[in-house]
């Protein structure tokens, strides 16, 4: 009696092992995949099967949904640096979603989204250095100016309101020897998530060339007769550096799509800038009989006021991920001295995932 009771027991014990070695572990994860058709909709979820001709694949928004494989473009694990905000929905791992055409969101680079940018002009790369710390460097073709770019990112409760500020440092390089110098520090608010998207910036720029000047002392100078019979005044020259140009700036910019994988962008800059000048004003003093006797040399330093505006409507090509094209058709208009002047500024750049 006692042999049956222990045999029932280990029968059941060696039946109820396999039947929990045949299920999955508890704390085991089933892998999250990217699924992307061909007409664009990409879905994350779990394969729950596949028989050859379609999946089975539960997602967190719609439920477990079936897909035929003939639709299907491409289907990927789910990587870290994928979103899916509250709705379920999946937000593209879109490097560039932090950039418009120069100016930036308050939107982190996420790790993973380090990012490179091809201008007419001179090339640029960015990194993620913390969750919402970046760095990065932009430079000419010829590698002179070339500026330092910082961005801290500071997000809040609701996932559609972000605030970030920004700086950029920058030198002339080996031009002029190391003596140009300049900068810009400013502050974001953004409004939208990483596909559509306001962003309302404020800052301060300056910029000095570190060039010299050379004017006239002011003063009176007699006129006396040169070795050819003329006249000239005897004046002499003093040399200054240049003062920089420091200018109040502003920004709206902003994103939207306009379709799978295209976007519309539009970017914008105004400065109100002034910068300190040495000028001079000559006046010529004669005699009785009409005879040039000195040239009196006046002070007209002062301040230069202009204000700029650049506006930049664009559009964004976004055709495989990692890769993006975007053109700008921008216009500068340039006020002074009760004067406008406007002039086109179409460029074009080329993104790359690093």
């Amino acid at each position: 009696m006692k042999a049956k009771l222990i045999f029932s027991f280990v029968a059941a014990l060696v039946i109820s092992f396999a039947a929990y070695a045949q299920e999955p572990a508890a704390d085991s994860v089933a892998e999250k995949v990217v699924v992307t058709t061909h007409d664009g909709i990409v879905r994350v979820g779990v394969i729950v099967s596949d028989d050859g001709r379609e999946i089975l694949l539960e997602t967190e928004n719609l439920g477990k949904i079936y897909i035929s494989k003939s639709d299907v473009k491409t289907i990927r694990p789910f990587a870290e640096s994928d979103r899916i905000d509250l709705t379920g929905e999946y937000q593209a791992n879109d490097p560039f979603s932090t950039r418009y055409y120069f100016t930036t969101n308050a939107l982190p680079i996420r790790k993973g989204e380090d990012y490179g940018m091809l201008n007419l002009y001179g090339p640029e790369v960015h990194f993620s250095l913390a969750d919402n710390f970046s760095a990065g460097i932009m430079s000419t073709w010829i590698a002179s100016p070339f500026v330092g770019v910082f961005k801290v990112s500071i997000p809040t409760r609701n996932e559609k309101v972000s605030f970030g500020i920004g700086t950029l440092l920058g030198s002339s390089g080996y031009l002029n020897s190391f003596k140009g110098a300049g900068g810009l520090h400013w502050g974001m608010l953004t409004l939208g998530n990483r596909r559509s998207n306001i962003t309302f910036s404020a800052g301060y720029l300056y910029v000095g060339t570190g060039t010299e000047s050379y004017y006239a002392k002011p003063g009176v100078y007699p006129v006396t007769p040169d070795e050819f019979g003329g006249y000239y005044p005897n004046i002499p020259y003093q040399s200054e550096k240049n003062g920089m140009a420091k200018a109040p700036s502003f920004s709206i910019a902003g994103v939207t799509p306009a379709g799978s994988k295209s976007s519309f962008i539009f970017d914008s800059m105004f400065f109100v800038a002034s910068q300190y000048r040495r000028s001079s004003m000559w006046h010529d003093n004669y005699d009785s009989n009409g005879m040039l006797t000195s040239v009196r040399i006046s002070d007209e330093s002062g301040y230069e006021k202009f204000s700029a505006l650049v506006l930049m409507p664009g559009v964004r090509f976004q055709h495989r991920e990692g890769r993006a094209f975007q053109i700008a058709l921008a216009g500068v208009t340039v006020f002074q001295d009760g004067e406008v002047n406007s002039f086109p500024l179409p460029n074009c750049s080329w993104f790359f995932k690093i």
